[in-house]
């Protein structure tokens, strides 16, 4: 693992392409949709993407639930899809006995229908429809709890910079205690990866369309730290890690 502080040169660095996902544009039946979702987190869990959340996000909980006094957590998470990786969170959480509430929010009625199963066991799941480019959303059932990480996954990027600098900038001044933000890194190299690695991984046609898109659409390490510099990310660092991942820390205290 490797912090980013600097602006550095990424081999076989790709220009950033803003082309929409097949996803994003609603294309797909709900029985795509669901298949594509599942194996873009089967790709996240077994190719470090998940990995390189929760080496962040974990000791930040447990240090929270020391200092929590006796309230419950509160986790926001943008982009959630399907809301799988809340549903892994808070069973880790229950393991670790935190009393965690998760916010899984999305744009898309449909992504959210796609897990709505699964997280329907958890009652500290809730999934909300929501547009986490409009932060603080007045409508999310936060009540007087306030929200303690935010928190996302393959998310960021499918926003345009400035559009993700609105989003840092308002995340940031949501979150009480931090923001954990993981996802692709750019370049050529992943691209061939996962290109390879299609046959076993990505057999749903959307799988195999976005997930070989969104490497284009992925920033870089140094990208990154500029654009959070420009939400005024006050000590934000960039994490590097294998391979081709890299996560967003930045704390509030």
């Amino acid at each position: 693992m490797e912090s980013v502080n600097r602006q550095t040169k990424v081999p076989w660095q790709w220009h950033r392409l803003e082309q929409p996902e097949l996803l994003d544009l609603g294309q797909g039946s709900g029985q795509d949709v669901a298949q594509n979702l599942a194996e873009m987190q089967r790709i996240n869990d077994w190719l470090g993407g998940t990995r390189a959340l929760t080496r962040h996000l974990y000791p930040r909980l447990l240090e929270g639930q020391a200092a929590a006094a006796g309230r419950a957590l509160t986790v926001l998470d943008l982009g959630t899809g399907g809301a799988s990786l809340p549903l892994m969170i808070a069973r880790w959480a229950r393991r670790q006995r935190i009393d965690l509430r998760i916010l899984a929010i999305d744009w898309s009625h449909r992504n959210l229908l796609a897990g709505a199963a699964d997280a329907g066991r958890l009652p500290e799941i809730q999934r909300v429809q929501a547009d986490a480019a409009h932060l603080p959303v007045g409508h999310l059932p936060v009540g007087s709890s306030p929200v303690d990480v935010v928190i996302s996954s393959l998310f960021m990027h499918h926003l345009s910079g400035d559009v993700l600098v609105r989003v840092l900038r308002d995340a940031y001044a949501l979150a009480g205690q931090a923001l954990v933000m993981t996802d692709l890194v750019r370049g050529r190299l992943p691209y061939l990866a996962f290109k390879l690695i299609q046959p076993l991984f990505a057999r749903n046609y959307l799988t195999r369309h976005d997930g070989a898109l969104s490497i284009r659409r992925a920033y870089t390490p140094s990208e990154l730290l500029a654009l959070a510099g420009q939400a005024g990310l006050r000590g934000a660092r960039v994490y590097t890690h294998f391979p081709w991942r890299m996560t967003l820390v930045a704390e509030k205290r």
